[in-house]
């Protein structure tokens, strides 16, 4: 069943991954440069199937990359491209590497255009893993892939949304980084509202469809909701579903900024059987700690319990991760 992504990454930022991936370089007053290079190390215990998939090597993951994106500017207009190097060995993916963005945003006011091929809306976890608490994505929810097509956007008082349209909906044959390249009967539709008007409450609502060649129906809700408790605490939680299956999921995580160097957190993530599978549980703890503004090192121990047998794996992983 292609129909099924599991989340790499996608949304939005957590208080205790400190900072952004994406700090610009400012080349000259139109031209800026930001990226990332990330290694990390796993030990697995478990059986060698369960042990691919405990740190989402599906062909979404980055755990071995460098990230490089160039933005331009003027006045109203905004181009974007951007390049991704990943561990073929880690993500099992098609390709590993290649143009995961290139797209073109004009802006006018608080509603914005852009054409070309971007992210999608979907999904809480960023697919940039220097955003995140983990090092792993959860695997248990639905976000959207890089693909290509047009969107428009709109940034309120209180509240954004947007629509889009693109070439699919699902990940293509290179995984989570491009779509199915067509648009004949098959094009990937997504729309999201998020509210911000409470202070320190971030509530997102998204939903994707797309019919596929072959009868095959996508259609996706997708709810997350963050919550600043304090400057140091932050309540995170996810739900995503998918029509006409047994596929559902949720995500809860808590993460503590014990230091401005310092973080910590812990999650908890289930889905029930897709296509009359195993229910999986995945529980998780994970820390980071920020030595400058350019470099960290996450820490992070997770294990799954899945009702099949055998299928109980547990991981311990290290990351380094340089920001330029």
């Amino acid at each position: 069943m292609k129909t099924r992504i599991k989340l790499a990454g996608f949304t939005a930022l957590l208080a205790a991954a400190a900072a952004s991936s994406h700090a610009e370089v400012k080349i000259n007053e139109n031209l800026s440069l930001d990226g990332f290079g990330i290694g990390s190390g796993v030990l697995t215990h478990g059986t060698a199937a369960s042990n691919d998939v405990i740190l989402g090597k599906s062909g979404n993951s980055d755990f071995d990359s460098l990230y490089v994106g160039v933005t331009g500017k003027y006045d109203n207009v905004k181009a974007r491209t951007s390049f991704l190097a990943a561990n073929p060995f880690d993500n099992k993916a098609g390709d590993s590497s290649g143009i995961v963005e290139a797209y073109v945003t004009y802006t006018a006011d608080a509603l914005s255009f852009t054409a070309g091929k971007y992210l999608g809306y979907l999904g809480y976890e960023s697919f940039f893993s220097p955003n995140n608490a983990f090092i792993s994505f959860s695997g248990d929810a639905y976000a959207s892939p890089f693909s290509t097509g047009v969107k428009a956007d709109y940034a309120g008082d209180g509240f954004s949304m947007g629509v889009s349209a693109r070439d699919s909906q699902i990940a293509g044959g290179s995984g989570f980084l491009t779509g199915d390249g067509e648009f004949s009967d098959d094009i990937g539709y997504e729309t999201y509202l998020s509210i911000t008007a409470i202070e320190n409450l971030t509530l997102f609502a998204g939903l994707g469809y797309e019919d596929v060649d072959g009868g095959t129906t996508v259609l996706t809700a997708n709810f997350w909701a963050s919550y600043n408790v304090s400057d140091k605490i932050t309540l995170a939680g996810e739900y995503a579903t998918l029509e006409d299956s047994s596929d559902s999921s949720w995500l809860a995580l808590a993460s503590y900024k014990v230091s401005d160097e310092l973080s910590v957190g812990g999650r908890v993530t289930y889905y029930n059987g897709i296509r009359g599978g195993a229910d999986t549980r995945g529980y998780g703890v994970a820390s980071t700690y920020t030595f400058t503004p350019n470099f960290s090192l996450k820490a992070e121990i997770t294990k799954k319990d899945s009702n099949a047998s055998g299928a109980d794996p547990m991981a311990y992983a290290l990351q380094g991760l340089f920001r330029f």
